[in-house]
């Protein structure tokens, strides 16, 4: 590392830690100062910010609904004596819009991506007041907030917000914290990897990224979130099982592990209360096996067991189920040279 960057990175933590203090709005709602101007409002790890300049605010993604709005509404008109201009929706999921309707009470205007405005009609939601098509930019005191569409990510309306005097770059959810993989149930996984890396052309000398959920960074967030959502076939796999994120959440090449924790024990790892997914692309199929115990000892052996559960085999083109069998015992081995996989299991029933 550059010593020069070595500093930046020094003058960045300390910048952080002066501002960086936690204010209880509510028993729910907390705001987080990150600077003189942005404030991150947070509930149960979903995020919002509040930008202020020059005595006017902005609210970018309510709270996830209208009492805590309400009550964040409050905190800037009362304890930071400023007058909120505008509310950007970032998309329409309730945790970004919960509280449009504490917002429109209050008289303040509402903007939102034009997509967002059609979705939430089509869904009978409450629908912001402006609409746009790619970009908006709203004047906030002597500053600015810029609102970019991008493309289609974690939903397919889902814009950025991007505060150019300040170099902080919301990004809501189309931005994933580390660790987190979150509700892809909405998403354009096929894109989203594209998207982001539009955001990063544009906005990637941003000091710091806030994701929709979960704890901010530096613009590492980007090339994460780019990463994990690559268009791989986990992500159609994952996608068709409604896949959530657990503690225990990794891509180990042919093999994908989810479980509610690891342990090791004698030398051997163990997943507690597992599901684990393994493809086999020569044969067009992929396994499912759910069990309280999975035994796979690192995220590089091809050899997994386990005392008792569940094996599906489905067929990856189409998602069909091929065969759907209880188990005692069961043995797969990918490290078998003369077939795809070893399976050997012990009193299994249909």
């Amino acid at each position: 590392m550059k010593l020069r960057d070595f500093f930046l990175i020094i003058l960045l933590l300390c910048w952080c830690d002066i501002y960086a203090h936690t204010i209880k709005v509510s028993d729910k709602l907390n705001l987080i100062q990150l600077n003189e101007n942005v404030y991150i409002h947070t509930e149960n790890d979903n995020n919002g910010i509040v930008y202020i300049n020059g005595g006017k605010a902005v609210i970018v993604s309510t709270p996830e609904n209208d009492e805590e709005t309400n009550y964040l509404i409050d905190y800037i008109r009362n304890h930071l004596k400023s007058e909120i201009v505008a509310c950007v929706v970032d998309r329409w999921h309730p945790d970004a819009m919960g509280g449009l309707n504490a917002i429109k009470k209050a008289n303040i205007p509402s903007y939102a991506n034009r997509l967002t405005q059609v979705i939430a009609k089509e869904r009978m939601l409450p629908i912001p007041e402006n609409g746009f098509d790619i970009t908006l930019e709203l004047t906030v005191g002597k500053s600015k907030l810029i609102c970019h569409y991008l493309g289609e990510a974690h939903t397919k309306d889902g814009i950025v917000v991007w505060l150019p005097n300040e170099k902080i770059l919301f990004g809501g959810n189309q931005v994933r914290a580390k660790g987190w993989y979150g509700n892809i149930g909405d998403a354009n996984l096929r894109e989203w990897s594209n998207t982001i890396a539009r955001v990063k052309d544009l906005y990637g000398d941003a000091k710091i990224v806030i994701p929709g959920h979960g704890h901010y960074g530096g613009n590492e967030l980007l090339d994460y979130t780019i990463n994990l959502y690559r268009p791989t076939l986990w992500g159609k796999i994952l996608k068709w099982n409604d896949v959530q994120v657990k503690p225990v959440f990794n891509n180990c090449g042919v093999i994908f592990e989810l479980a509610e924790s690891d342990s090791i024990n004698e030398g051997k790892r163990f997943l507690k209360n597992a599901t684990i997914y393994i493809q086999q692309k020569n044969k067009n199929r992929y396994l499912k096996i759910q069990s309280p115990m999975i035994r796979h000892d690192n995220e590089e052996s091809q050899v997994l067991s386990s005392d008792k559960g569940r094996l599906q085999i489905y067929n990856i083109t189409m998602n069909e189920l091929i065969e759907d069998l209880y188990y005692k015992q069961l043995y797969i081995s990918l490290e078998e040279q003369s077939v795809d996989a070893l399976i050997i299991l012990k009193e299994a029933i249909r």
